[in-house]
């Protein structure tokens, strides 16, 4: 035997004499016994040692045969936003020190805990593919160091995300074995849309030791995963449930499964052929005692081999028929054909939508075909725009643009907020990053931004698609005009160009730009996006005055006012005549516009709406 697959040939050997049970939960258990809410469980490594090292032996004591280490995220990204960072090399090297001396001698083996990162990769997020492998080699370098004898990759959101630490686990130490497992939704997917046999394979195939399935749902809700996996991946499998479904109760999370029915269901895994078991989330000591009864030094159950293997990936499910596609009326119907105009509306402070309502309709007498209704604008508090959308649509029949920021709403509130949008006949989603939450009415409050644009722009192509994020069936596709925000005057053109190319790729299917004064600079910008398939509407706002103007120019990226227009405005001194020429300005640009674009986005910076009905009626 080669002395790089000793111990992998142990562990080999290990799981076909018998049945190998894991401990359980480390983070609610900690919780349990008493680490703060707030604390980072990692961190606890090192400031409460004590009450890990503690965990450790009542798992020992219960029957556990793998202990594993309390390094589930301590990686760079999740231990910098705890305060942590300078920490990363002392949590996991103490981790598995920890648990190597709670083991006095034991005949157990330590395994290295690693849990995903919770970050999305680009184009979703902003962290990019090298980044994020990175992140994983130093996380699985600082454990390696120490000397594990097994890393344990668990409760992988995303097999993309498994396979980064999977490649860093064989790279930097190629003798430990390593066991994969994902989780995933009562719907049968992760989180990123892998299933998982699919998943599965694809982890064996890269060179996982052992595969399989752990947290997210109960012992009976894994149950139907678990058999579907032992029928279809030819590979050491492993599953650990959560202690049943989690529920609050006097203000704390708990599991109400007791250790005897969850020990039943592992029981039945066993007998469909997985060979190492365990808890997670909820599972306590008393857990695994009533599994070890059960199941310790049990032979492995024998599985019907697959025929086709463990190389054979499944395709992704196709998505589901969908109705025949809705022929868009409005202002979509006319994009593209004829020349439209929407008008920016601002909702109110207050639950009093007649304003908002009365101007839409004078906006539609004076020939605008839709209306965009803004998000809380510059990070202050206003009616929910979805509210005032299904109003305005309700009252007017215009065709309504709602601005959706990823500011505001995590990943499940986007989706729901989106199709509860379509439900009420909302027709487009301009997707905007939002105003920071720190320049606001409440700046202690909290900027998600779970995605980013580009990310928000593919979540709802995917809803039109009839899949949610994680390629779930919606039940019928939403059929949304699909909006984003970009400059026409910027500083680095050549960026704008990417990004809007970037946003059109996921997507996107028209652009509203930054207001413009001179038709010579839209003209410029369009001719260089003429080959972006999407359409871009330029920007309009009749500026109020010399002190609007001066403000634009010199404090709001991306914009841009010439000098002829500042020396006119300088020349009239009444504030009445200002505001007249801002008007006949943006009449003039718009029918230039006309000429080049298919049409036209009008914002009043937050004056009257009677200012955009001038500007249209002339």
């Amino acid at each position: 035997m080669g002395a790089m697959t000793s111990r992998r040939e142990a562990w080999k050997n290990w799981m076909a004499e018998s049945v190998i049970v894991a401990d359980g939960a480390m983070g609610t258990l900690l919780r349990a016994r008493g680490l703060p809410a707030a604390a980072c469980v990692e961190e606890a490594t090192l400031s409460r040692g004590d009450l890990v090292y503690d965990a450790h032996r009542d798992y020992l004591h219960a029957g556990a045969q793998i202990l594993t280490t309390n390094t589930f995220r301590a990686n760079r990204l999740h231990l910098a936003a705890q305060g942590h960072a300078d920490k990363l090399r002392d949590i996991n090297a103490r981790g598995v020190e920890i648990a190597r001396r709670a083991a006095h001698g034991a005949p157990v083996w330590v395994g290295a805990s690693v849990g995903p990162l919770k970050v999305m990769l680009k184009p979703y997020g902003d962290v990019s593919e090298d980044e994020a492998r990175d992140v994983c080699r130093e996380q699985i370098a600082a454990l390696a160091e120490a000397g594990p004898d097994l890393f344990i990759l668990e409760t992988q959101q995303s097999v993309v995300e498994a396979l980064f630490f999977l490649e860093a686990c064989r790279e930097l130490a190629p003798d430990v074995p390593v066991l994969a497992s994902l989780t995933v939704s009562r719907e049968g997917r992760t989180f990123f849309g892998d299933r998982p046999v699919e998943g599965c394979r694809r982890l064996a195939a890269a060179g996982a030791d052992v595969v399989g399935i752990n947290c997210s749902v109960g012992p009976a809700d894994t149950l139907p995963f678990v058999e579907e996996v032992a029928r279809s991946v030819d590979h050491p499998l492993a599953v650990m449930p959560n202690g049943g479904y989690p529920a609050e109760v006097d203000g704390r999370i708990v599991y109400l499964s007791s250790p005897e029915y969850v020990a039943e269901y592992v029981r039945r895994y066993v007998d469909l052929g997985v060979n190492v078991v365990g808890g997670c989330c909820g599972t306590t000591p008393e857990t695994i005692r009533a599994i070890s009864r059960l199941l310790r030094g049990r032979p492995p159950a024998g599985r019907q081999p697959s025929e086709r293997g463990t190389l054979v990936v499944e395709a992704p499910a196709a998505a589901p028929p969908s109705s025949p596609a809705e022929t868009p009326g409005g202002f979509f119907g006319k994009l593209g054909t004829s020349f439209v105009v929407t008008c920016e509306i601002d909702p109110p402070k207050g639950p009093d939508a007649g304003p908002a309502v009365e101007a839409a309709r004078l906006l539609k007498r004076a020939g605008a075909d839709a209306v965009n209704i803004a998000e809380n604008p510059m990070a202050r508090v206003r009616v929910a725009p979805m509210a005032l959308a299904h109003f305005i649509e309700q009252e007017t029949g215009l065709s309504t643009i709602l601005h959706m920021t990823c500011r505001d709403r995590n990943l499940l509130g986007l989706q729901s907020e989106l199709l509860g949008a379509a439900l009420l006949g909302v027709d487009g989603i301009l997707a905007l990053s939002g105003d920071p939450a720190s320049l606001g009415d409440f700046p202690a409050a909290t900027s998600v931004n779970d995605v980013n644009v580009v990310g928000l722009v593919k979540i709802v192509a995917s809803l039109n698609r009839g899949l949610d994020f994680s390629d779930n069936a919606t039940g019928a596709p939403t059929h949304f005009g699909i909006g984003v925000g970009i400059s026409l005057t910027p500083r680095d053109p050549e960026a704008e160009v990417l990004k809007l190319r970037e946003r059109a790729e996921a997507g996107a299917t028209f652009a509203l730009t930054q207001p413009v004064f001179d038709l010579d600079d839209a003209a410029r910008f369009l001719d260089r996006v003429r080959d972006i398939p999407l359409a871009v509407l330029p920007g309009l706002l009749p500026l109020a005055g010399l002190k609007q103007a001066l403000y634009l120019h010199n404090e709001v990226p991306g914009m841009r006012v010439p000098d002829p227009v500042l020396r006119r405005l300088e020349a009239l001194p009444a504030r009445e005549d200002q505001m007249a020429f801002g008007v006949d300005l943006a009449r003039g640009l718009l029918e230039g516009i006309r000429r080049i674009a298919p049409g036209a986005y009008l914002t009043s910076g937050g004056r009257r709406a009677a200012v955009l009905a001038d500007v249209l009626s002339g």
